[in-house]
């Protein structure tokens, strides 16, 4: 009978089977049983495969709520992180979300009774993002217990690790990070050739549920000679994986039949680089050397993909390269010291040299979730060695949105964006600055963290003295 369902013959109606099959029954069951209901004839619904129908990007993320009032913060230089500053500028948030910035004409038309936050004096910034970070994965390198950074299984194809999954909202990093400006981190896995899905998050500390403001979006790797032995062999499997991940996606069918050849690496893997071969999601790959750099230039050129590198040591050789193909660099000025023969070369105006040449560039602190928060010494460097100061601003902030998808939701101070904003008294990239309020998702955090909860229980040393005597 199942056979009969699955695979109906081509001469028999499906209106005729369903009439013979409750002939039978009845026939079955004799005159006097009840006569049980015609199966229906509608089609069963369809499950649609997350392959072939990836499931339309929301307008809202899923911490959006809706708020009838507003709060006014009032009179500081907005620096918006597009480049533009408003000196005394409005900035109106209604709920998670920034609903408009105006100019000073507007302070003296708010509405009566508004809540409003005077900063005159201040100066206020998009918050900043960690990029490239395990902030959430890691919380004591040392401890294998608290490091979900990577999968142990010793393959270097681990494409469908899921960094989402693994988010710990109760990391002490992440108000040591978020009391500092840090509002937002790319969260990415670690190891192999494709080390796995990069999650975008806020650091509401605490909130399991809405700590992750959207999965899966980026593939993360590492680039180099470690993986196969050597860079054309490490080229050549990162090609075949691809290829093979663009055969599972056209042979489906032909795959579950098990009529395709065998793939190089597990489905599961396989199916997570559908988006990347889309170029729906970008693929950020860690390198260093040049002629690495122009592999993936070549990759990006020649293909959908959307490719980015994080480190380039070495890309202000190939600055022309890299911004004829729209290949964006992650980099960490401070970082002059080769620590390896792929980074000899390394210079302080690296991320300067970058964006004269047109290639968009982003700051980070590399492989640290502690010290996320130096990103701003970070920009400082840059700065000093020749980047723009706003341009320095956007690569922590817009910059790094834009690289990772994330620019209508994050890294300028405009209307319809999260209300992730960080109030300074002066120049953010000065190291005698620190953060005076920060607003997440349109909330004033507390400026407390494990360390300033450790700095004021032992600050009075007196009283411990004291006690001995």
């Amino acid at each position: 009978m199942s056979d009969l369902e699955i695979r109906p013959r081509p001469t028999v109606g499906l209106s005729r089977l369903v009439g013979l099959l409750v002939v039978l029954m009845a026939s079955i069951l004799g005159p006097t049983s009840a006569a049980a209901p015609a199966p229906s004839t509608a089609p069963a619904p369809r499950r649609a495969s997350r392959a072939s129908r990836p499931a339309p990007e929301p307008a809202r993320l899923p911490f959006d709520r809706e708020a009838s009032t507003s709060i006014f913060l009032v009179g500081a230089a907005v620096h918006v992180g597009n480049g533009t500053v408003i000196e005394g500028g409005v900035v109106e948030l209604r709920g998670a979300r920034i609903v408009a910035v105006d100019g000073p004409e507007r302070a003296g038309a708010l509405p009566s009774g508004a809540a409003v936050i005077d900063l005159a004096g201040k100066r206020l910034t998009p918050g900043l993002v960690a990029a490239a970070s395990p902030l959430g994965l890691v919380e004591i390198d040392m401890e294998s217990a608290t490091v979900d950074a990577e999968r142990q299984d010793g393959d270097p194809i681990r494409a469908g690790y899921d960094a989402a999954m693994a988010i710990n909202a109760d990391s002490s990093l992440l108000p040591v990070n978020a009391i500092e400006g840090i509002t937002s981190a790319a969260v990415t896995p670690r190891g192999g050739l494709l080390s796995g899905q990069v999650a975008w998050i806020d650091l509401v500390a605490g909130d399991h549920v809405g700590i992750v403001a959207r999965p899966r979006i980026a593939a993360a790797g590492t680039f180099g000679s470690a993986v196969a032995g050597s860079r054309a062999a490490t080229f050549a499997r990162l090609h075949e994986v691809l290829d093979d991940a663009a055969l599972l996606r056209d042979r489906r069918g032909s795959f579950d039949k098990r009529q395709t050849r065998e793939l190089s690496a597990h489905r599961l893997d396989l199916e997570a680089l559908a988006p990347v071969l889309a170029g729906e999601v970008p693929l950020v790959m860690r390198a260093d050397r040049a002629s690495d750099l122009l592999a993936l230039a070549e990759l990006a050129r020649s293909s959908p993909l959307r490719v980015a590198v994080v480190g380039g040591a070495q890309a202000w050789k190939v600055a022309d390269v890299l911004a004829a193909a729209e290949v964006a660099v992650i980099v960490q000025p401070s970082l002059n010291l080769p620590q390896s023969v792929d980074q000899l070369g390394a210079r302080l105006d690296d991320a300067a040299l970058l964006h004269a040449a047109g290639v968009r560039v982003g700051i980070t602190v590399l492989d640290d979730p502690h010290n996320a928060r130096n990103v701003t010494q970070e920009a400082g460097i840059a700065v000093a060695h020749g980047l723009p100061h706003e341009a320095a601003l956007s690569a922590i902030t817009l910059e790094l949105a834009r690289i990772y998808g994330m620019e209508q939701h994050y890294g300028s101070i405009e209307p319809g964006k999260v209300a992730n904003l960080v109030v300074w008294d002066g120049d953010p990239f000065e190291l005698s600055q620190w953060p005076r309020q920060v607003y997440l998702r349109g909330q004033v955090i507390p400026m407390r963290s494990r360390q300033t909860l450790l700095r004021d229980r032992y600050r009075d040393l007196g009283r411990f003295r004291d006690r001995d005597e």
